[in-house]
């Protein structure tokens, strides 16, 4: 299996393709309700790391809505992409145009989050700042992101914007006024998220660990560039198969659920377990960024639909 093919035909259209992800959804918002409804400190506990994966699976959730991939309904697709943006305060149309500029660049030059990795510190000690980069990370991708929107993209830029401040708005006036809210946010948000934070920093690290940049304008063979990290399947699911960069980066059009079979198919996947990879991440240090030229800021550029098989 060619590891440079988009792959369409795993793709699969209409409701039935969606039931993974519906089903995602309603478990994801059993459990929140399940916290807000327990006054046990152990039950929340319990429920919270549980949730921190299923944040994961939110944040995978708003990739693959970039792609077009998570729900089928082009319009439903990219609300829920709004939505889980905002739980980590990005714009979900500047991401999209940051994200797809990343997928036509990886590791060159031209790559967006290459900006990102040149201001990281060399000490490992940084994985314990990772609930910190969270709000880095969103600022930065906003602000890079934000200029990529073409001009026909600037209402859904604005719209996104103002349902993530008005999101944050209500949450905060919530919190302000119940400690209810209060209680609930720290165990279905606050909590979930730093774990989150140090869980998905390892994953975030193993993308392109060790890749050289390039100055090339082509794009690179992704299978050669990204690498698979195998997690317990019960865990896969609940991330949505977060951690199967690669075989996101070879198959941009797949759907999330597929991404496993699409593993065991490729005959020059090499995946490592998620231990494995930390064990590496000690020894060798965290993944900079040497860039051979200053990295160009590309503005306006509109979707390939190479990359979700849609444009925008």
């Amino acid at each position: 299996m060619s590891s440079t093919v988009t792959h369409h035909g795993h793709q699969q259209p209409g409701w039935r393709g969606d039931l993974p992800s519906i089903l995602f959804l309603a478990t994801l918002l059993l459990n929140t309700v399940l916290i807000a409804a327990t006054s046990s400190p152990w039950l929340h506990a319990l429920l919270a790391l549980p949730h921190a994966l299923f944040l994961a699976g939110c944040q995978e959730a708003k990739h693959m809505a970039v792609h077009r991939t998570f729900l089928s309904h082009h319009g439903a697709n990219d609300a829920i992409g709004v939505v889980c943006a905002a739980l980590f305060g990005v714009n979900f149309i500047a991401y999209r145009y940051f994200h797809l500029r990343h997928h036509r660049a990886t590791c060159t030059n031209a790559d967006p989050e290459g900006r990102l990795y040149l201001l990281s510190w060399k000490t490992r000690w940084i994985w314990l700042l990772a609930p910190l980069e969270v709000p880095w990370v969103a600022y930065h991708q906003n602000r890079v992101g934000w200029k990529m929107v073409p001009p026909s993209r600037y209402w859904q830029r604005t719209m996104a914007l103002a349902w993530m401040v008005t999101f944050i708005a209500a949450i905060g006036v919530g919190a302000w006024q119940s400690a209810a809210v209060r209680q609930s946010l720290l165990w279905a948000y606050v909590v979930p998220a730093t774990v989150l934070s140090w869980f998905d920093f390892v994953l975030t690290q193993a993308e392109h660990y060790g890749v050289p940049v390039t100055a090339t304008t082509r794009r690179q063979d992704p299978g050669a560039i990204t690498q698979d990290i195998l997690l317990p399947p019960g865990l896969g699911w609940m991330t949505l198969h977060r951690s199967l960069h690669r075989v996101h980066h070879c198959y941009p059009s797949a759907r999330w659920h597929h991404a496993p079979r699409l593993l065991r198919a490729d005959p020059t996947a090499a995946p490592m377990t998620y231990l494995a990879f930390v064990r590496r991440w000690m020894a060798e240090g965290p993944r900079l960024w040497r860039p051979l030229e200053t990295i160009p800021v590309v503005a306006n550029v509109d979707t390939p639909r190479a990359e979700g098989g849609q444009s925008s």
